[in-house]
């Protein structure tokens, strides 16, 4: 050690004033080296390291990547069916569908809309067991389901409807348990893979655009009193708008969308698909 520094340490160590000032600093660094040390060696409090031990038994118990779930948060397809009354020798009331959609299913489907990932609308009418038949089918969990159940069953035009016989039954699905959990579980089986995945998106644009024209046709010009009355009127204007816009407002623009490829369907006059 050289003797300069030997001097600057005996005037601290013989000034006292200097001396309480050094001893005071050297305290304070041994005290804060102390504490680092202790933080290192012990970790994080108690409190954390149980919710670590936790979130680790966790993790080691769930297999890699898989996302926990509840029956209460996983989603399936549920189905809305009515059934309407066809008396024999007369053709299908098809414009009653539509009170079925614009006045029965739309208001539920908008309170929901948030909570329900997809959506369609299925029409038909054969003489079987299940006859004329609308069907709103959605996806969603059964909470949502439940609460669209809720909102249909209570409707006063469907009661209204039931009461004349116009309706004579609707059917829901059991909300106990999921039967159709996949995205392609309501679609046709006999499509490939790759089409009953994408085509629920593709049936849910069509059935709101289909949803849109009711209301947008219903607003405009002067329609007959009465319920029955009225959306006969909007329905044959639809078909009218069908016949005249749909071949270039829809396929032509569906068959663009596929680079103009043909494609095969059954030829008859008038066409339908």
């Amino acid at each position: 050690m050289r003797r300069d520094e030997l001097r600057i340490i005996e005037t601290w160590c013989t000034d006292p004033g200097r001396r309480a000032t050094f001893v005071k600093r050297i305290w304070a660094l041994a005290l804060f080296t102390s504490l680092i040390v202790a933080g290192c060696a012990t970790g994080p409090t108690s409190v954390n390291s149980a919710a670590n031990r936790t979130a680790n038994t966790a993790a080691e118990a769930s297999p890699k990547g898989a996302i926990p779930t509840t029956f209460e948060a996983a989603q399936g397809w549920w189905y809305v069916r009515f059934r309407l009354a066809w008396p024999e020798g007369t053709e299908p009331a098809w414009y009653r569908d539509l009170i079925l959609a614009d006045l029965i299913v739309r208001p539920a489907l908008a309170d929901n809309r948030d909570a329900i990932s997809l959506w369609r609308f299925h029409r038909r009418a054969a003489r079987d067991a299940a006859g004329h038949q609308f069907s709103f089918i959605f996806r969603s969990s059964p909470a949502t389901a439940a609460r669209v159940y809720a909102e249909i069953r209570t409707n006063p035009t469907l009661r209204e409807l039931q009461r004349r016989q116009v309706v004579t039954s609707v059917s829901y699905d059991d909300l106990s348990r999921i039967e159709r959990p996949g995205i392609a579980d309501t679609s046709d089986p006999a499509w490939s893979p790759q089409m009953q995945e994408a085509w629920p998106a593709f049936i849910m644009g069509v059935s709101q655009l289909w949803l849109n024209l009711i209301a947008e046709i219903g607003r405009g010009g002067t329609w007959p009193a009465g319920l029955d009355a009225r959306y006969r009127a909007i329905d044959a204007s639809l078909n009218e708008l069908w016949q005249t816009e749909g071949g270039h407002a829809l396929l032509h623009h569906l068959n663009a969308l596929f680079g103009y490829q043909p494609v095969m369907v059954t030829t008859r006059a008038p066409m339908r698909f």
